[in-house]
């Protein structure tokens, strides 16, 4: 705001209202504009932050208070009822009880893990310049049970690459590929190519399947928190997967996106452009 009348009561009233800074017109000079700028640029930013940050509480205290009451009451019920079993000594029933709770339990476990992470899927420290090998190796070993337990074939190509990027971030991002293209996989054994190539100003990654595919009306909504698709929704989760991807990817200046030329099984492509930003030195 600019005015020719202003006094510290006006500067006040301002700022109260939204106003980032205030300069009389005895103090202005191009640097104290600058200095307004970039004060101006700060506030808008922290005010952008706090109000995604408010939009991620409000839909986590949402999915908790919706998607947490069927495994708390199946919990309970299932207490109930193993009290009941064993007071009549069946102890066959009882286990078999237990065994459902067990389940219930890891439901809920999953969820609320899946929702701490959607919520703060941010690493500690800078940004490193690493192998996109290293970053394949780190797969291997985290995803080497579910490799072995279905059977997948992936095909790992790097073009030796290398890439500026929050390690933690991306392999848990291509962690949740992986993981869909294992679980969609319609069946058959799961066949993924995973390939990296340059992209400026950093590079672009691409997860290939043989799975069930995702209908050419919902690869624009799929990268949305609890968006499932119906032909899928036999499957157990949370539909934060994908959403997690999407907040990784937009932390490393990148897009995600479900490749619309893809006719068989599926194909995600993201890009990391953390090129331009300093960053710590890896092997």
């Amino acid at each position: 705001m600019t005015t020719g009348h202003g006094d510290e009561e006006i500067a006040k009233s301002v700022i109260l209202v939204g106003a980032s800074d205030y300069i009389p017109k005895s103090a202005l000079s191009a640097e104290a504009l600058k200095r307004m700028i970039a004060n101006g640029l700060k506030v808008s930013d922290m005010r952008w932050r706090i109000q995604e940050q408010q939009n991620e509480l409000r839909l986590f205290s949402d999915v908790l208070v919706h998607d947490m009451r069927a495994p708390l009451r199946a919990i309970k019920f299932l207490s109930d009822q193993i009290q009941e079993e064993y007071a009549d000594g069946d102890l066959d029933e009882v286990a078999r009880q237990f065994d459902l709770m067990k389940k219930s339990v890891n439901k809920t476990s999953e969820l609320i893990e899946r929702l701490a992470s959607h919520i703060n899927p941010h690493s500690d420290g800078r940004a490193e310049r690493v192998t996109v090998d290293s970053l394949f190796d780190s797969l291997r070993a985290v995803l080497a049970q579910d490799l072995a337990e279905s059977g997948a074939r992936i095909d790992w190509q790097s073009g030796g690459l290398r890439v500026v990027c929050f390690p933690p971030d991306i392999v848990q991002l291509l962690q949740n590929l992986i993981g869909n293209a294992i679980k969609y996989s319609g069946g058959k054994t799961p066949e993924i190519v995973i390939t990296a190539e340059p992209a400026q100003p950093g590079l672009m990654i691409s997860v290939a399947d043989n799975g069930i595919g995702v209908p050419p009306e919902y690869r624009d909504k799929i990268f949305e928190p609890f968006k499932r698709l119906q032909r899928g929704s036999e499957q157990p989760g949370t539909g934060l997967g994908l959403a997690t991807c999407a907040k990784i990817a937009k932390r490393h200046k990148g897009l995600i996106w479900c490749d619309p030329q893809t006719e068989a099984g599926t194909t995600i492509r993201f890009t990391i452009s953390l090129d331009a930003l300093p960053a710590r030195q890896s092997a």
